[in-house]
């Protein structure tokens, strides 16, 4: 009986011919042999895991870095952009100043410039104040409710002497916020 044959009647796959005598099956030589596997694929388990381990923590440091340098790019971007414009004159001309910028940053069209007191406060501003903050959108889409969509910006007006300066909002989660704030230019003190 060959090798084939006898394994497939043990497994019970194969019926061997009338008066074929199959020999038992040698479990203690099985047995042997398992624990013999068992060991040697728990050494190459020790030998190649921490390895695996390793690469994967290597892998994982790799990714953090290349994450923390393009988020530093981000952010050194921001500051390009959040850099402060100035000029003279009084609200209209800074208006005219934003839409140009907004202009100049995007493909879109811009539909004038919409613009509130900042902080938000339940009274008007104070108009006898020699400087005022607004925030201020480029509107590039009206809404049908009356909402607009746009790119953001903060002015500030200084009355008292004609000028202003104005910077491009870029949205940051808060501590990114405070560790790039707007530029002093685009800022009261207080705001």
């Amino acid at each position: 009986m060959r090798r084939i044959e006898t394994l497939g009647a043990w497994l019970g796959l194969w019926t061997p011919p009338r008066g074929e005598v199959v020999p038992p099956v040698p479990w203690k030589a099985i047995a042997v042999g398992a624990v013999v596997l068992v060991a040697a694929l728990g050494g190459a388990a020790a030998l190649v895991l921490p390895g695996v381990a390793s690469d994967r923590r290597d892998a994982r440091e790799r990714e953090e870095r290349a994450a923390a340098h393009q988020h530093a790019a981000f952010l050194a971007s921001v500051d390009r952009e959040q850099r402060p414009r100035t000029g003279h004159g009084r609200m209209a001309e800074a208006s005219t100043a934003i839409e140009r910028d907004a202009r100049s940053r995007t493909s879109k069209a811009a539909h004038g410039v919409e613009c509130e007191p900042f902080p938000r406060t339940l009274t008007p501003p104070d108009p006898s104040l020699p400087a005022a903050s607004f925030d201020c959108v480029a509107v590039t889409a009206r809404l049908p409710g009356g909402g607009v969509i746009g790119m953001s910006f903060r002015l500030v007006v200084h009355r008292d002497r004609a000028r202003y300066a104005f910077c491009r909002i870029i949205p940051l989660g808060d501590r990114d916020r405070l560790e790039h704030p707007l530029p002093a230019a685009c800022r009261l003190s207080g705001s």
